[in-house]
């Protein structure tokens, strides 16, 4: 039996899944290198095989071939602990909103290893993240916090914090084919998209990551001799060009990867390739203990729970539905026959993308009250895959709903509302009229702003406008200033949700001591490499970045960065200099070098958005470049 800090120092190894360095794991645990290194003996001596591997120069990992096991972790679940402040806050915010109505502060400073002081800056962090929602406050109680105000309001927070966490990078097949240990996925993708290019087969682009997911899985559970049987022969499906799509590809990844590929393989891969088009194929009903169950209302229950609890509308998702539709299927199948999936994308999921994850486990808890058994967590990440691609879908096409407030009867109404609607057609959709403002029945409608020719009084959380019927010049400002708010709100949210994250306390310097913009490239690039984080030539890659132009801004901060060389975990390392150098043409204080994984490529605009808005806050600048600790520097950035 290992204590409780030896079980936490697993849990770490276990979720980052790539070498730690003492120091990184001595910082995380507030315990000295010393303590670390005697803590990885003890645990090695303890199991068989000995489940941590030591590298002289990378630290520490969880060795491949050592699978620790759930039963060998912390009863109670909490092996998932927070490691940075972005992190930690949205596991309180996630206890707040679905778990409990207080939080001990005690209690979780023991359960995720952390100060009092970390816990408060983060409280500081947290209320900053609601400030654009007038109707929600973070209270404090002494020990206990808990989060006020109106369900609406709460539901919108969650879905906003979702928009930000799967905005334009859920289903990156560059960062997900690692996890697929027996064969290369990207291979297997650019065999499906010839075969699709010779049978001058379109599919939509939104839709082709999972497509290429389900090929993936597939063939994973056929290297382990696990197939899919389809009993019931489906009328007229072989005769469609997806079966005959299907057919192709699975024959030459049978002759590429040399495996057994069985017809149910590819009829199923057929289904998936059909989308929506599939129920013309497959039964809504399946049998299960003698049961028959409608599968498509199961479907369309678990969306309507989803939609109620997370106020996440994807019930009019076709693609989404047909795909879930064929999950339960297989779901109930594995169920039957005591089949487990191989944990995949689990881990991954829960890490990166812990609120979609918070929806799968939720729509497998209600699959479990329908069938009365047991289901596999490990299902729960394959359902938060769907849901994930179908909020990334949803994302992408997303317009600013509104609603408008107009007098009954007026010839001027529908001239108003057309000519709004023109005028904002790129950025904002009206999605309900009314002549006379009633709560219910706005809220209903889920905007995002009210438009209103009108003075009206209410407590929703969300913006009204004031317009005029004739639609002046003051009505389009005002209109536009809302806009822009939003995008300012929606900018902060997706900055706070992942800065917290890519800031990370091993790699902060509080006033580093180096003489050239060369010396502090080097010292952090270094530092990167021995964390495991970048590959040796990313130092060279920075360098000639700067060769060609400095990448100062002002008497204040360098961003010194490689365009075209990535990460393989993003990061912004982060110096304040104990004395200013010459960098360029100015004199640099501070230096952030942000490396970004391929699967981040996002983050690069959001941070030189970042940087354009804090050049124009002089007095905020000059505080950022202030040396400070760490937190302190958080709370300032995030701020």
């Amino acid at each position: 039996m290992q204590n409780k800090r030896q079980e936490q120092l697993l849990a770490i190894l276990a979720a980052r899944q790539d070498f730690m360095t003492s120091r990184q794991l001595a910082g995380l645990l507030q315990v000295s290198d010393r303590t670390i290194r005697s803590d990885v003996d003890a645990i090695n001596k303890k199991m068989t095989p000995p489940p941590i591997e030591s590298n002289v120069r990378q630290g520490y990992r969880i060795n491949p071939e050592a699978r620790i096991q759930p039963e060998e972790k912390e009863a109670g679940g909490e092996d998932d602990i927070p490691q940075t402040p972005g992190g930690r806050c949205i596991y309180m915010i996630q206890k707040l909103l679905f778990e409990v109505k207080e939080l001990n502060l005690t209690m979780l400073q023991s359960q995720i290893y952390v100060s009092g002081y970390s816990i408060d800056n983060d409280l500081k962090r947290i209320r900053k993240m609601l400030e654009p929602y007038s109707n929600l406050k973070l209270v404090r109680n002494k020990e206990c916090i808990s989060l006020k105000g109106d369900e609406a309001s709460k539901r919108r927070f969650y879905r906003d914090l979702l928009v930000a966490e799967v905005q334009e990078n859920f289903l990156n097949l560059n960062i997900l084919a690692h996890l697929y240990s027996s064969f290369d996925l990207i291979e297997v993708k650019d065999i499906f998209v010839d075969v699709l290019e010779e049978y001058d087969y379109s599919i939509h682009e939104s839709l082709f990551p999972m497509l290429i997911l389900h090929a993936g899985t597939s063939i994973e559970r056929m290297n382990c001799a696990n197939y899919i049987n389809m009993d019931d022969k489906k009328q007229g499906l072989e005769e469609t060009i997806e079966y005959q799509i299907s057919q192709t590809f699975f024959d030459r990844i049978s002759k590429r990867l040399h495996i057994q590929v069985r017809e149910g393989e590819v009829g199923m891969f057929a289904l998936v390739i059909m989308g929506r088009r599939a129920s013309n194929y497959t039964s809504d009903f399946v049998n299960f203990n003698g049961k028959w169950l409608n599968t498509k209302k199961l479907v369309m229950e678990a969306l309507e729970q989803v939609y109620g609890l997370f106020g996440l509308d994807f019930r009019q998702d076709g693609d989404l539905i047909a795909g879930l539709k064929m999950h339960i299927h297989g779901l109930i199948d594995r169920v039957k026959n005591g089949v487990s999936l191989e944990d995949i994308f689990q881990e991954e999921i829960k890490r990166k993308y812990p609120l979609v994850f918070e929806m799968g486990i939720y729509v497998v808890e209600f699959l479990e009250k329908q069938l009365s058994v047991r289901i596999s967590e490990v299902e729960s990440g394959f359902i938060a895959l769907h849901l994930g691609a179908a909020s990334e879908r949803m994302n992408a096409v997303r317009k600013y709903r509104a609603v408008m407030i107009l007098p009954h009867n007026q010839s001027f109404s529908g001239m108003c509302e057309k000519k709004i609607s023109d005028m904002f057609r790129e950025r904002m959709e009206i999605v309900g009229t009314f002549s006379y403002f009633e709560e219910e029945a706005v809220m209903d409608l889920d905007p995002d702003l009210i438009l209103c020719s009108f003075p009206i009084e209410h407590h929703l959380d969300m913006p009204t406008v004031d317009i005029k019927l004739f639609v002046d010049s003051e009505t389009e400002s005002n209109i536009l200033q809302a806009i822009n708010r939003l995008d300012k709100k929606s900018f902060q949210l997706e900055f706070a949700s992942h800065i917290g994250n890519l800031i990370r306390k091993e790699y902060y310097y509080e006033e580093l001591d180096c003489a050239s913009p060369q010396e502090v490239i080097h010292r952090l690039c270094s530092d990167l490499e021995r964390g495991g984080i970048v590959e040796p030539e990313f130092q060279q890659v920075v360098l000639k970045r700067e060769e060609m132009s400095p990448t100062s801004f002002m008497n204040a901060f360098a961003i010194p960065h490689a365009f075209g060389a990535f990460a393989r975990n993003s990061t912004i390392a982060v110096a304040q200099l104990k004395n200013p150098i010459k960098w360029g043409g100015f004199d640099v204080r501070l230096v952030m070098l942000f490396a970004i994984n391929e699967g981040d490529q996002r983050m690069i605009k959001i941070f030189f958005d970042w940087v354009s808005n804090i050049i124009a806050r002089p007095n905020e600048l000059a505080e950022l470049s202030t040396p400070c600790s760490y937190d302190a520097f958080i709370d300032r950035i995030m701020g």
